[in-house]
Order: structure tokens, then sequence, then C-alpha cells
């Protein structure tokens, strides 16, 4: 390769960048690639790029030459050890195929359990037009699914039943994940962070975790020794969960206990985030309201399944359009496993391939992908799911669940149940008002939603 760089352009003298606001006006200034100095605590060069044939090839294409496992292993692995999220290659591929026959289509096709807690959420809202923010009671509503869909166990936290076992993991899960995501951000510094409070939490979260894997292998081994006939599921719960499945498949302890915080990590708030900017943006344009609630009110009770519900086209529409304007997850990155090359980046116009070394960081800001007025038009910042009638991004222009073989595995699955919610929601009641003036104001964790909520009034008859 080396004889060839002169004709393909090296990673170029960084560019000096101050601090301007965000990615969004950096993109704007410096160009849809730029690079920068290795000034990040990482310690490494990065290249931020929302050039879709860079994404392509990252991403899909030439996937196998950057991933996650050097950035994310070593910072999450005392809590979540190695699993979907954390690793590469064999290791990964190992991983997700533990996942998906709980993701098939006859898996997630039943309601019925997702019916049985939003009722509760119903009986929460208001219906006198009292404002009541949606967003913690759709945090609430997949808490409990995604724990019964994880463990076979609810945490029934929209009843206010939940256990204090349940409570203290909570909050152990909530301060083990940020302290990943911090020792993410500090690197090779993370040494000099030696937190007693995360290494407890971290702990703690492994014994809640644990006591679930030796239910799920318990009852395996109870198949195993019935040989293979169905037995009364009372290890797990009557609900066939993830861990259920994948202990079909492993004995390993520690892979369960690993790949159940990882699912969580993944499930948790996602679709909720999805939901409430549906609602969020629902409120302040009525108009689309309307016509979305007279597509949910064509159908009959016994259509709301789900291939009824992937197919309303104006449904999908909206769907389409506040992923495009607040994509859950708004940014993503890579690091490069070996010397490579990108195709865009290269020469003075940067339309050249380019050698990008071993180690260099690669950045997506996804927010700002989805906002591009050479793609979307001079429109791009306004809610508009009427353009999706006619226009078909490439499909590396829009990316609200990642691309390639590490896209989001679950992503039928929450299309599936945020449409199910918003159309019972929108069947429920007839009228809703925004109440809370304020733009949306982005808080970035893993995912990222509304500082300030969803605060809304919503009306019946």
């Amino acid at each position: 390769m080396a004889g060839n760089l002169s004709k393909l352009g090296y990673l170029p003298k960084p560019i000096a960048v101050s601090k301007p606001k965000n990615f969004h006006t950096r993109i704007h200034s410096l160009g849809l690639i730029y690079f920068s100095r290795p000034t990040n605590l990482l310690g490494t060069p990065s290249i931020n790029t929302i050039e879709p044939e860079n994404l392509q090839t990252v991403y899909s294409s030439r996937f196998q030459d950057w991933d996650v496992q050097p950035v994310r292993l070593p910072a999450q692995e005392p809590f979540c050890g190695r699993g979907f999220i954390t690793t590469d290659g064999a290791a990964w591929e190992h991983s997700r195929s533990l996942l998906k026959p709980s993701f098939k289509k006859s898996s997630i096709a039943d309601l019925s359990v997702l019916e049985k807690y939003l009722k509760k959420v119903l009986e929460r809202i208001p219906v006198d037009g009292s404002t009541t923010d949606l967003q913690p009671l759709f945090f609430s509503l997949y808490l409990d699914t995604a724990t019964l869909f994880l463990f076979g166990e609810s945490f029934d936290s929209l009843s206010g039943s939940t256990s204090e076992d349940a409570n203290q993991f909570i909050e152990a899960f909530d301060y083990a994940m940020f302290g990943s995501g911090f020792r993410i951000a500090l690197g090779p510094f993370k040494v000099f962070w030696q937190s007693s409070k995360w290494r407890e939490s971290c702990l703690k979260t492994h014994q809640f975790a644990e006591k679930y894997v030796q239910k799920a292998i318990k009852y395996r081994r109870k198949l195993d020794s019935k040989t293979g006939t169905q037995v009364p599921n009372e290890a797990v719960g009557d609900y066939q969960n993830l861990l259920y499945s994948m202990a079909q498949q492993t004995e390993d302890r520690m892979q369960l206990r690993n790949e159940i915080l990882q699912a969580l990590m993944a499930a948790q708030e996602t679709t909720a985030v999805l939901i409430s900017n549906v609602f969020f943006l629902l409120s302040r344009h009525p108009l689309v309201w309307n016509e979305l609630r007279q597509e949910a009110l064509s159908l009959d009770d016994d259509q709301l399944e789900m291939d009824v519900l992937l197919n309303m086209k104006y449904l999908r529409n909206v769907l389409n359009e506040v992923l495009r304007l607040y994509p859950v997850f708004p940014q993503m990155n890579r690091v490069a496993l070996r010397d490579t090359l990108l195709p865009k980046g290269g020469g003075p116009e940067q339309r050249s391939p380019i050698y990008v070394r071993k180690g260099t960081m690669f950045d997506t800001a996804f927010y700002v992908l989805h906002r591009q007025r050479d793609v979307w038009g001079e429109d791009a910042e306004e809610f508009k799911p009427q353009r999706w009638d006619t226009f078909k991004p490439n499909v590396w222009e829009y990316q609200p669940f990642g691309g390639g073989p590490r896209g989001c595995i679950g992503r039928q699955k929450a299309l599936t149940e945020a449409s199910y919610v918003i159309v019972r929601i929108l069947r429920e009641f007839n009228h809703i008002e925004s109440r809370d003036a304020r733009e949306w104001t982005g808080k970035v964790q893993l995912t990222a939603k509304n500082a300030n909520g969803c605060k809304v009034a919503l009306f019946r008859g």
C-alpha cells in the first residue's frame, strides 16, 4: 500500500478547530469531512464525517476494518463484560447469534403484553385537559416491558409495586452505565478514576442479573431432563424471554449475564424516547395529529397487528420524520482496526480516496446527517411528514437505526411497538395540546432525549 500513497493522499494535516457550538456548526464551516488533532482524551486523531460513501465503507462494505472493541471493552468490561455491544469479530458474531431467535417476527408480533402495560399508562393520563408529562410514563412503560422481555419478570413500576431489590438494581445499573461512559471519555486516563461507588454498582448489577441467569439455566436443565418435553415455565415465568432463549443455546453463566446487561443498555429508553418525540411534535402540529388520527380510526380493533401497523403509510411517514429530526442515537463512532482506506477525504476537494492509519477514530453525527439542506431541501429543519410521500433518501443519507452488519437488531420490534402505542393513544383521545413552549433540548447519554420532557394535554370527546 505504501507505494500508492502519493496517489491516494495521506491523512491531511489536521485542521485547527476552535470550539464552535456543536458538530453541526463544524460540518457547515469545514465541510462534510474534517480532521481533528489527537487532542481528545483517547489521544487519537479523528475523522468526523457525514459523507455517505465513507459511512457505507465504515459501517458496511469494509466494516471488518472498523469496529468498537478497542474503545468500548477496556472501559466497560468491569460492568457488562464481553458481549454484542463491546466485542468485534467472531465473539460479536456469536453474541449476535444468541440474540437473533428472540427478534424473529414470530417472537415480536404478539402485542398482548404491551397492551397490558399500556392500559396502565392510559389510566394515568388525565382526561380533563390537565397538563401531563408523557415522557416519564413512556419510560416506565418500557422499563416494565423491557424487564419482562429480558428477565421474564416485570419491575411493575407503573403499578408502584417495584421490589426493593429491583429499585436498588435500577440505581446501581444507572450509575454503572454512567461510569462506563465516563471511562470511555477518559480513555487511557481512566486508571486515575478509581471510584468505589462505580465498582460496587457493577457488582450489584452482576448479583441481580445472576439470579435470573441461574433460573434460566435451571429451566433449561429441567427441559433437558424431560428430553425436550415442554413443562410449565415455572422457573422463568410465563413469558418466553430473551434470557430464557439464550439459555437454550449456552450455559455459560458469565456470557448470559453480560449479554442480558448489554441488552438492557440497548433497550433502556430507546423506544420510549421515540414515542415521546412523536407526541412532542404532534402536540405542536395539529394538522398532522388530525390526519394521523383519521388513519388510526380507519382500522378495526382486530387490525392492530404487526403487519398492518408497519404498513400504515402516514404513520410510517411520521415515524421516519421524527427519527430524521431527532434520531434516538444521535452519534456513533468506530476505530480503525488496521491501516485502511476511505473513498473520500483526500485531495484539495476531499473527493479522492484517503489512507487512514490504524487507531484513527471515525465519528458520525446522525443528527447532522439528517438535516443536510442539499439532501432534504431548504426546509430540512422543519417537521414535514409529507416529504416522505415523494422523497426517498439514499440509505446512507438516513440512518435512524445504524446500517451494515451491526445495525440495530431490534429495529422491527421498536417500530412495531411504537406504532401500536401511538395508534392506541390516537384512538383513545381526539385532541392534543402542547403545554410547553420551550424547544426540544437534547439531553445526551446513551440516547438523546428531550431534557424538557413531553408536557401536553390530551382530551376525549
